[in-house]
């Protein structure tokens, strides 16, 4: 479907989520609760100027979509409800989300392209994503996910400019065996953090899988993510950064990050591989510049293109299309 468009003028959409939430808690349902707005093999999508509130699922989610707008928009739920996600491009490209306001009881962004032996063999993965300004908080997620259902791939994604208050985790990429698909070239930067558990998250143990049919020998692979210019109070853990045995997350870089940590041991790092520079507190081993002297070469930096689309004001981008 071309040129979807499903602008307001601060309008609500109220997906009344409770009786669904209710259901979910008490194991009732035979079946998934729905998404709020779900968009499907659709092409020009611009979703403007609106509130969403109470999604009884995933709040705003585009899948197998290219060039989709999501600018100036509120996403609200309690902070106890289950699974709520504000915008999670699913197997699209070519998606700018900007200017919004999220509140939610889990991730508020979560890139994804398809779960286990199904992503793999569809292979449609999420590239070129742009998210910027954007602000929000909850209690049982991430403010930008990666994950876990990355099995089709997920590529040149570029962040900027975000704001996590009052957070469990502010960035995570969740994988796990069996996924498959890869993770690579992100670029998040112009961070300030206040009040979140853990800044910074590889969770290679999310490990739900959709049947018994995925293979556990397909392994994810994790390179050149980039996180710079970080600020970050009242932070409990600096990185929780895990990767998986044989399986090795290579090139990541941390650069110009200074949080103030409550916890005595700041970094858990295992199976990584990478570089930092000006980190405070000092990073675990495997990241020390001492140590890999010559790796801040390898650094993912931003692509030309993504840079390019990055710098175009919103009118310019979407009439480029």
């Amino acid at each position: 479907m071309p040129w979807v468009l499903h602008a307001g003028d601060n309008g609500t959409i109220d997906g009344q989520g409770s009786v669904w939430w209710n259901w979910f808690k008490r194991k009732t349902l035979d079946y998934t609760r729905p998404h709020l707005v779900e968009l499907m093999n659709s092409t020009g999508v611009v979703i403007s100027n609106l509130t969403f509130s109470n999604s009884p699922f995933w709040t705003i989610h585009p899948v197998y979509c290219s060039h989709v707008i999501v600018q100036n928009v509120t996403i609200l739920a309690p902070l106890d409800s289950p699974n709520t996600d504000g915008i999670n491009p699913d197997s699209s490209n070519d998606v700018c989300i900007e200017d919004c306001y999220i509140s939610t009881g889990d991730d508020l962004i979560a890139i994804k392209s398809g779960w286990d032996e199904y992503g793999i063999s569809f292979a449609r993965p999420s590239t070129n994503i742009i998210i910027r300004r954007l602000i929000g908080h909850n209690r049982n997620g991430s403010g930008i996910a990666i994950g876990s259902e990355m099995s089709g791939g997920v590529s040149e994604v570029y962040a900027e400019n975000l704001y996590f208050f009052d957070s469990s985790t502010a960035i995570t990429i969740k994988t796990a065996r069996g996924r498959g698909g890869y993770v690579r070239n992100i670029y998040i930067l112009n961070v300030t953090l206040v009040g979140v558990d853990t800044a910074i998250r590889f969770d290679s143990t999310f490990s739900p899988h959709p049947d018994d049919f995925y293979d556990p020998n397909a392994l994810p692979v994790i390179e050149r993510i980039t996180i710079k210019d970080v600020i970050g109070n009242n932070i409990k853990v600096a990185g929780l950064l895990e990767g998986i045995e044989g399986d090795t997350f290579h090139h990541v870089c941390l650069l110009n990050i200074a949080l103030t940590v409550t916890s005595g041991s700041p970094w858990n790092c295992s199976y990584i591989q990478g570089y930092s520079a000006m980190v405070s507190p000092e990073t675990c081993e495997p990241l020390k510049e001492s140590i890999y002297p010559n790796h801040s070469s390898d650094c993912y930096h931003l692509s030309n293109h993504l840079r390019s689309s990055g710098n175009q004001n919103k009118g310019s981008w979407l009439h480029s299309w």
